[in-house]
Order: C-alpha cells, then sequence, then structure tokens
C-alpha cells in the first residue's frame, strides 16, 4: 500500500477534540512567553521613583536572568516524571506552579521577593517538556505539524500580551492577572485526555484505546495508531537497560538538539527578547523604545500567525531552518556594518536612522520561520518512546542552562564586543545555524515518530523491523469489521 494508508480524512470532530486536548500545552507556551518577557516591562518600573521596589544595576541583571534559572533543574526532574506520572499530570503542575510564581511577584515588597517569585515561574518554564511531549503523542503526524506551528504563536502571543499588560499596568497588578489565568486553566486541563502512548506504554492498552476515541479518533485510525504503539513498544522492550543512551537513536538526536540550541543562543535571540527595551536604546535611535517594542511585538504576532504558522505546518525543517539562517545573517550583518560605520556619530544625527530598527524586525520576523522555535519544538518528534519525557527533559536542561548563561553574559558581551561587534557575533552565529540546516539537521516534516526515529540507525538496521503501516493497515483490514461495531458504543 503505496503512501500509508493512514491518511485517512481527518474529521472537524477529530480536530475540535484534539484542539481543545493540546490547548493547555499551547497555553504553557503563552504563560512561557510572559515569564520570559516580563523582565523587559517590569525592570523600567523598578526604576521610577514611586516605585515600592528599586533594584541596582546588577539585582536587575538577576531578575532578568532568573527567568530561567530553575527551568534546568525543572528538566532534569520533569523529564523521569512525567515518564512515571504521565503528561497530563506534568501540564497540571505546570499551571499551579506557574500561578504561585506570579502570586508572588504580586504580593512582593522586597527585591528578593521578585527574585523568590522568578526563581518559581523559571520552574515552571522547564515543565514545557510535558507539552511538547503531549503534543507529539496526541496528535496524528497531519495534527502534530499544525499544532506544533501554533505553539510558535502562543509563545509569541505571551511575550506581545506582556508588553500591553505589563506595559500600561503596575507591575504586581499584572503579575496578579498572570496568576488569575494560570489557576484558571489549571481547572480545564482536568478535562482533557491523557496521552495514549504513555498509557500504552504503562501497559492499559484499554485507557489507550479509550483516549484515542476522546481524540476523535476513527474506529481503523484507532487500530492503525495502536499497532504503530505495540511496534515502537516492541522494539524498544527488550532494550531498557543504561545501553539504551548509547542506542544512535538517543545520542544523535541529543547531540543535534544541543547544537541546534547553541546556535540558537549564538544569533542572539534571547538578548533581544529578555532586553528588549534596551536593545533598543542601544542601537542609538531616536524612536521611543517603548513605542518600538510594542511594534515588534505586534509583528511578532502577526508574523507566528501567518507565516510562523505555514513555515511549521507545511515546510520541511531543513529548508525552513536553512531560509531562516540566511535571513537572519543578512540583517544582523547589515545592523552591524551600519553599527560600526556611525558608531561615533551622536543619537539623532545618524542618517536613515529607521535602517537598524527595520533590520531588526526583518531578523524577528526570520527568526520565527525556523531558528527562534524550532529547537524548542521538534525535540518532541525525535526520541523513542520509552525514554522520550527523559530525553526532552536532558535537551531542555542543556538548552535552558545555556539560555540562562547567554542573558547573564548580555552586559559582558556589550562591554567586549560593543554593539556593532555584537551584531557581527550574531551574523556568524546565523551563518553557522545555514551549514547545521543542509548538513546536520534531520526532516521530520510529515513523517510518523517511528520514522523519525528509525532514521537514526544505520541503514542496515533501517528495514529490519516490518512497516507499521504495513502491519497496521494488515491489521486494520482483518479487525475492523469486528471492531467497529463495539467502537460506537
Amino acid at each position: 500500500m503505496n503512501k500509508e494508508e493512514e491518511d485517512e480524512k481527518i474529521t472537524w470532530s477529530c480536530w475540535l477534540r484534539t484542539l481543545f486536548a493540546c490547548s493547555g500545552a499551547m497555553l504553557c507556551f503563552i504563560f512561557s512567553g510572559v515569564t520570559e518577557a516580563q523582565s523587559s516591562t517590569l525592570l523600567p518600573q523598578l526604576k521610577e521613583k514611586d516605585s515600592i521596589i528599586h533594584a541596582t544595576p546588577e539585582e536587575e541583571t538577576w531578575i532578568a536572568s532568573l527567568g530561567i534559572l530553575m527551568a534546568p533543574i525543572a528538566s532534569v526532574v520533569v523529564g523521569p516524571t512525567i515518564d512515571l506520572i504521565g503528561r497530563k499530570k506534568g501540564l497540571l503542575f505546570f499551571y499551579l506552579d506557574m500561578g504561585v510564581g506570579f502570586t508572588i511577584i504580586a504580593c512582593a515588597t522586597e527585591v528578593w521577593h521578585i527574585y523568590v517569585g522568578r526563581c518559581v515561574c523559571s520552574f515552571a518554564i522547564g515543565m514545557e517538556v510535558a507539552a511538547v511531549v503531549y503534543f507529539a503523542e496526541t496528535c496524528t503526524k497531519k495534527q502534530r505539524s499544525v499544532l506544533l506551528s501554533i505553539i510558535s504563536a502562543s509563545f509569541t502571543f505571551g511575550v506581545s500580551l506582556t508588553y500591553f499588560v505589563g506595559g500600561y499596568l503596575p507591575w504586581n497588578v499584572a503579575s496578579g492577572v498572570f496568576a488569575l489565568g494560570c489557576f484558571l486553566y489549571f481547572l480545564i486541563q482536568l478535562l482533557a485526555p491523557e496521552s495514549p502512548a504513555w498509557l500504552y506504554k504503562q501497559g492499559d492498552v484499554d485507557a489507550s484505546k479509550r483516549s484515542l476515541q476522546r481524540l476523535g479518533r476513527s474506529p481503523s485510525g484507532i487500530l492503525r495508531e495502536l499497532e504503530m504503539l505495540r511496534l515502537s513498544s516492541k522494539e524498544q522492550s527488550e532494550k531498557f537497560q543504561f545501553k539504551v543512551f548509547l542506542e544512535p537513536t538517543v545520542w544523535k538526536p541529543f547531540l543535534i538538539m544541543c547544537i541546534f540550541h547553541i546556535l540558537l543562543n549564538l544569533s542572539g535571540v534571547f538578548h533581544i527578547m529578555y532586553y528588549t527595551l534596551d536593545f533598543i536604546e542601544r542601537l542609538g535611535t531616536s524612536y521611543d523604545p517603548l513605542t518600538v517594542s510594542i511594534i515588534i511585538s505586534v509583528t511578532r504576532v502577526i508574523s507566528c500567525s501567518t507565516v510562523g504558522i505555514y513555515s511549521t505546518a507545511y515546510v520541511g525543517r531543513k529548508p525552513a531552518t536553512i531560509v531562516s539562517s540566511i535571513l537572519m545573517t543578512l540583517s544582523f550583518l547589515s545592523a552591524g556594518v551600519y553599527e560600526y560605520v556611525f558608531r561615533d556619530t551622536p543619537v539623532g544625527e545618524k542618517p536613515f536612522e529607521w535602517v537598524p530598527i527595520v533590520l531588526l524586525i526583518v531578523n524577528i520576523i526570520s527568526g520565527i520561520l525556523a531558528v527562534a522555535i524550532l529547537p524548542w519544538l521538534i525535540s518532541g518528534e525525535l526520541f523513542p518512546l520509552q525514554i522520550r519525557g527523559s530525553m526532552n527533559g536532558a535537551v531542555y536542561v542543556f538548552g535552558t542552562s545555556l539560555m540562562f548563561v547567554s542573558i547573564k553574559l548580555y552586559a559582558v558581551c556589550l562591554e567586549v564586543f560593543q554593539m556593532w561587534g555584537l551584531l557581527l557575533v550574531y551574523s556568524l552565529g546565523s551563518f553557522l545555524a545555514i551549514l547545521f540546516g543542509i548538513f546536520v539537521l534531520p526532516e521530520t516534516q510529515n513523517k510518523t515518530l517511528l520514522e523519525v526515529e528509525r532514521g537514526f540507525l544505520p541503514k542496515n538496521r533501517r528495514n529490519i523491523a516490518p512497516s507499521p503501516n504495513a502491519e497496521a493497515t494488515k491489521n486494520c483490514g482483518d479487525a475492523s469489521q469486528s471492531e467497529a461495531g463495539s467502537e460506537r458504543r
């Protein structure tokens, strides 16, 4: 049977049920975006004379970087934990944790209170692992591409929400609003089904089948997915020892994701996100930084909701990464040259001072195509089922640790390289991402998780096991007649 007959029609009922089930995972990224951008609006308010809390420049860098500090620790804990207790409970813990963190910030009267609140929120960011794995395991391969594309829009919406809510409301009131949203969605998440793949891994085939039914799968689709889960579990069941981490299906994707995160940080994405207002000021233009940041945030939302969704849902990971990296390289290089040429020109006297702002916006849109979002999205597609949670946790540990160091070193980088030099460093990182996209990054678009996993095996081992779709299709033909009646209860 050609073209994997699992390309069945997905009904509107299936789409709506899956969207509801995954809405909790999507909302995780909105609140993560809020947390990661909060320092951009919080710090300027702490500098105001009538602020109840004042922070020194050193304390400000800690407030910004603490927004990611605990994420690596959370990733270490969360990966094995969601393998043990389930993906859904991991999402529930996310909302409780994030809600408590925002509540602490809302009630803060000392700088250290904000430190504690930011640390609690950053622990929740590390729990995004549960959301990525939940997406990968509850969607069909077609749905997975579409819904993963919405993650970037969700995160960007969260960043923009911070500018609108946090920029115009007092920082403590804004934090209270965000806390309320977290607690409300905790209640909604209680209604979502558990991941069918996790349930199957626990040996509860009936519960896995019921979960697939709640997700709106057809009887034949349920049989097919259960067969693929059976084959995936069968291939891993005899190897689950520590040596499994030496398998190419584990270490290869881990190494690839680590390289991707290094390039993500080298391309300056987090410096721009966490220090937006300061970054715009240092470009040396006379435009109001808050106004420009709001324009940038609106541009981000529109781009993520259009270009970003299209790129993630319909364009391959490799071509998207290559195009994204090329555009980022050119925009950073042009901005760096501009800043170098006019480095001694006073603010307000530079010709075409709109140029670096436009290049910055072009760069942000370019990053949304792939480089700024894929390192966080595709790890859930790469690892074997039995250790998917743990290895996604390991990737998040590496990525968030690197992110913390990068954010903390922003001031040092500016002092060493100056603005023009830092932009050229970003362009170098983006150029290396072009090579990474061409020669290293695997393609996962329109592939089942089992197909992606087998792609890391040596060629002589890839076709030893029968195709899951061939077996599933055969089983569907044999069993769908007898199953259909009982499935329609």
